[in-house]
């Protein structure tokens, strides 16, 4: 059987603003709700942008040029494994409760799509 793989990009508007020394990510207040679970995203997306820049090194250089370590780099781009339903739930504020970052980082989340969407409803 034949798999199909397929890139879904899903936009996610990100501004960022400077107070001090940090910058922080804001999200539009008409569109988007900013919750720990929406960061996760925005973090994972642009993580995941930086390796796809930065394609010639490996994943311990790049740890090593950004300043992370290895096990907290694959964490953070664990939300880029959510179905693209999911995501947009979760930027617009309507994820259930049960659904929290341990469960994704941890990988409690199911891989399919399909299953997770029938995870997210239970």
């Amino acid at each position: 059987m034949e798999t199909l793989k397929q890139e879904v990009i899903i936009p996610i508007k990100i501004k960022k603003e400077k107070s001090g020394s940090r910058t922080y990510l804001v999200h539009p207040k008409d569109f988007y709700v900013v919750t720990p679970l929406s960061k996760l995203l925005a973090k994972a997306y642009i993580m995941e942008k930086r390796l796809k820049q930065n394609h010639d090194l490996t994943f311990r250089e790049f740890c090593k040029f950004n300043n992370v370590m290895p096990r907290y780099l694959s964490d953070i781009l664990q939300p880029n494994n959510l179905s693209p339903k999911l995501k947009r739930m979760i930027m617009e504020g309507y994820q259930p409760k049960h659904c929290s970052i341990q469960d994704i980082i941890t990988k409690n989340m199911p891989v399919l799509w399909k299953n997770q969407e029938k995870w997210l409803i239970k």
